[in-house]
């Protein structure tokens, strides 16, 4: 991937559009053509019940949901060996009851095309697991692609691949890389990091996406097994990098224009034709602006009450199985005040985090028509504030002084809980909750500085709730991401729910249609 000097970021974009809507409309019609597969309407409300559940413990992304059940569907079964002929059309059926796709909308063609798509890559898995990769990778890079693979066949969106390649080569020319690379070996890597950090900043795409996408670009398939293994180790390398971290950060200082710009790809069918009317198009820019920002609000609200209702269910579980035994073995007695703090106070401490979360003000909104009018129409130049280099060495001195500011706030937090009689296993709970409701509010809060161009001021009273807010964030979102590599409800309701309630469902659909079957030939 390498910058299109010769061609306009717009001519670029339009292009870009109308190939993926082009792509998209004929995925859809092939869908529709031909004998459409009917959808029992058994076990449906019990499907979808918990689809819901299950979604509520699956630590991700809502648009990602849907490659997830597809994914959840293949290890299920495959775990069972072999792929069934008629896998496709079980598949649509299992998602249709699931409520993830409309009925009536698929052809028993396109179930035939996943099927062999099904079987393609099982060979796949075989091929690389005789060629050396562990099962483990073999599985993870199979599940990956064919999940991502069937889902743009029963979800086309292929937009969102045009807005990346099309950020891509704006941030490839605007960034300044000598700042950004930290090591001469980056180089190497630099515009592959780059483009996986646009998928990860503006498209809140995972590993799995962005995989597919870049096995698409590159052309790289089971075909020649060795350069199908070293690629696939090479996305999972700079997938976690430094150099793509530091990317997706300069990314995100800069992804709210281009952000609007997708959800414009969603709202209106005819972009390209309208970016070719400037004022028409950043008119529908301005209102996409205002729109965005209603819908932050009520995104806002939503995450906070969901936010609340997740810890204080998770907390009552704690209090019952671990915080009340506790006191009744060791102290002989329940201690109700420091019980009462930590149930209470973690709600109630996301429930003020609302409070200081407000909508991007009307001069973000105008900074935002500027720079996208800027980048293309008017191609004046960016003001770009410098980003920070990478090569940059801290003196040991602030790291230091770091360290013992981080810890201050630590420390009064522990010095107020001993004034109020907490044990450590009380102490170490109201820790873990407090760090866990501070990320979920800094998530909540990332939802604004996402839509945000302009830099803003640090006042004194912000300053000083950063200093003591900070140290909480980050414990909260290493627990955060130890939750996610384990999940351990969402592999409970995987083994325990999941597992026997879909081959339940399964088994009583081809019941029915085998009595439909004999009942049709007893006439």
């Amino acid at each position: 991937m390498t910058a299109q000097p010769n061609s306009s970021l717009l001519d670029l974009l339009v292009q870009q559009l109308r190939a993926a809507q082009v792509h998209d409309e004929g995925v859809r019609a092939r869908n529709g053509s031909g004998e459409i597969i009917q959808v029992p309407g058994t076990g449906k409300r019990l499907s979808t019940a918990y689809e819901q559940l299950r979604n509520a413990a699956e630590y991700t992304e809502e648009h990602l949901l849907l490659q997830r059940a597809i994914r959840r569907f293949y290890k299920r079964s495959f775990a069972f060996g072999g792929v069934a002929s008629n896998i496709g059309e079980e598949l649509i059926v299992e998602l249709t009851q699931a409520g993830y796709l409309q009925g009536g909308s698929f052809s028993k063609h396109t179930a035939h095309s996943i099927s062999t798509l099904s079987e393609s890559y099982s060979r796949t898995f075989s091929r690389l697991r005789q060629a050396g990769v562990s099962g483990k990778d073999a599985s993870e890079w199979t599940l990956s692609l064919l999940s991502v693979e069937v889902e743009g066949i029963l979800n086309p969106h292929t937009h969102h691949n045009a807005i990346a390649y099309v950020a891509y080569q704006h941030y490839l020319e605007i960034f300044p890389r000598e700042t950004l690379l930290a090591a001469l070996k980056e180089e190497v890597s630099y515009e592959l990091s780059l483009y996986i950090a646009v998928h990860q900043a503006l498209l809140k795409s995972d590993n799995a996406v962005v995989r597919f996408d870049l096995m698409r670009m590159y052309q790289q398939t089971p075909d020649d097994i060795q350069a199908f293994i070293e690629f696939n180790r090479s996305v999972d390398s700079l997938h976690t990098s430094d150099l793509t971290a530091r990317l997706r950060r300069a990314v995100n200082k800069y992804g709210a224009p281009l952000r609007i710009l997708k959800s414009m790809t969603e709202s209106s069918a005819n972009l390209p034709e309208l970016l070719a009317d400037r004022d028409a198009f950043l008119d529908a820019y301005d209102r996409q602006v205002s729109a965005e920002y209603k819908l932050v609000g009520r995104r806002l609200n939503k995450g906070i009450i969901k936010s609340i209702i997740f810890i204080f269910i998770t907390k009552i579980i704690i209090g019952v199985g671990i915080e009340v035994p506790y006191d009744i073995l060791i102290m002989g007695e329940i201690a109700m005040i420091p019980l009462i703090i930590n149930l209470l106070f973690p709600p109630l401490y996301m429930a003020t985090l609302r409070l200081g979360l407000k909508v991007p003000s009307q001069a973000n909104a105008f900074a935002l028509r500027d720079y996208i009018d800027k980048i293309l129409y008017t191609h004046e130049e960016l003001a770009i504030p410098p980003l920070r280099d990478a090569g940059r060495a801290v003196p040991l001195a602030s790291k230091i002084l770091y360290s013992v500011l981080f810890l201050i706030p630590f420390a009064i937090t522990v010095y107020v809980l001993m004034l109020m009689h907490f044990n450590v296993v009380q102490m170490v709970i109201f820790f873990t909750f407090l760090s866990t409701a501070s990320f979920l509010g800094f998530r909540l809060s990332s939802m604004i500085r996402e839509l945000e161009i302009m830099t803003q001021t640090a006042r004194l009273l912000s300053t000083v709730r950063e200093f003591f807010y900070l140290p909480f964030i980050l414990v909260g979102q290493w627990l955060s991401s130890k939750y996610a590599k384990i999940n351990a409800v969402a592999y409970f309701l995987d083994i325990a729910i999941e597992l026997p309630l879909k081959s339940a469902l399964r088994l009583l659909r081809q019941w029915t249609r085998f009595l439909s079957e004999k009942h049709d030939e007893m006439y």
